[in-house]
C-alpha cells in the first residue's frame, strides 16, 4: 500500500506509456530483476512481525553489464535503462533522480514527488516521509547508544505496492548541539496498511555534510575538514 497522491502521480505516468513495450520491460521489482530485489517486500508478505533490523537485501549485489542481456529498438532508451538499474544497485535505491534516467519506469524504484504537496490536510509528503524516518531513527538510536537527531528529509525514493519500501535520505545532527553540522544520513522502511516498519538506518557511505538549510549541496566529509584546516 502506499499514500494516494504519491501513488497516482506515479501510477498516472506509468499508464501513459502502456503501450509503449519499452516501459513495460525497465521492471524493479521482479524476482529476475537486476534493480530493487528488495527481498523484504517479498519474504513479508503478511507483515505481523518486525522485519530482521539492519539488513540491506542490496548487500553483496553487485551489477554487471554482461548479465545484463535486455535489448530496445530504441538503442538511446536502452543505455538508459541499464545505467538506470546499475545506479540502483551501486546506490542500493537511494539515488538521486538524473536526467540520464529513462524518461519512464513501468516498474521499479522511483522518486517521490512533490515533497511539499499535501499528503492529507494537515500532513505533507515530507512530512509523512519524517514520520517514518523518526521511527527509523529512534530505533538506530537505541541499537547503537546515539543522539542522532533527524533535521529535515532532503528527498526519497520508493518502490511502490502492497508493501512499499522507502530509501529516505535526510539531514541529521550527530548531538544536541545546534552547532553541530548537518550530516547526511539514510533510512529504509516499509510501509503497509498505514504500520511503518524500520528496516536500517545509518550515515551515507562515503560520509557527507549538508550544507545549507535546504540541504541541496553536498560535500564529502574529508573535504569539508581539509578546507576547515
Amino acid at each position: 500500500m502506499v499514500p494516494k497522491i504519491i501513488d497516482s502521480h506515479v501510477k498516472d505516468e506509468r499508464e501513459d506509456k502502456e503501450g509503449d513495450d519499452d516501459s513495460v520491460e525497465v521492471d524493479g521489482d521482479s524476482e529476475e530483476s537486476y534493480t530493487s530485489g528488495d527481498e523484504e517486500v517479498h519474504e513479508y508478505q503478511e507483515v505481523t512481525d518486525e522485519p530482521e533490523w539492519d539488513k540491506d537485501s542490496f548487500d553483496g549485489r553487485e551489477y554487471h553489464s554482461s548479465d545484463d542481456q535486455r535489448e530496445y529498438e530504441d538503442k538511446d532508451f536502452e543505455r538508459r535503462a541499464r545505467f538506470y538499474r546499475r545506479t540502483v544497485i551501486e546506490t542500493k535505491g537511494f539515488f538521486e533522480a538524473t536526467d540520464e534516467f529513462p524518461p519512464y519506469l513501468w516498474a521499479g524504484i522511483a522518486t517521490v514527488p512533490g515533497l511539499d504537496d499535501d499528503l492529507e490536510e494537515g500532513l505533507t509528503v515530507r512530512q509523512f516521509l519524517a514520520n517514518m524516518t523518526s521511527l527509523c531513527l529512534e530505533k538506530y538510536n537505541k541499537h547503537k547508544g546515539f543522539n542522532v537527531k533527524l533535521e529535515h528529509v532532503l528527498r526519497a525514493n520508493f518502490d511502490p505496492g502492497g508493501r512499499t519500501t522507502y530509501y529516505i535520505t535526510f539531514a541529521a545532527r550527530e548531538s544536541d548541539s545546534p552547532d553541530a553540522p548537518l550530516v547526511e544520513y539514510q533510512a529504509k522502511v516499509v510501509w503497509s496498511a498505514g504500520k511503518t516498519y524500520p528496516i536500517l538506518c545509518r550515515p551515507t557511505s562515503p560520509p557527507k555534510m549538508v550544507e545549507g538549510d535546504g540541504g541541496d549541496q553536498l560535500k564529502e566529509v574529508a573535504k569539508v575538514m581539509e578546507e576547515s584546516s
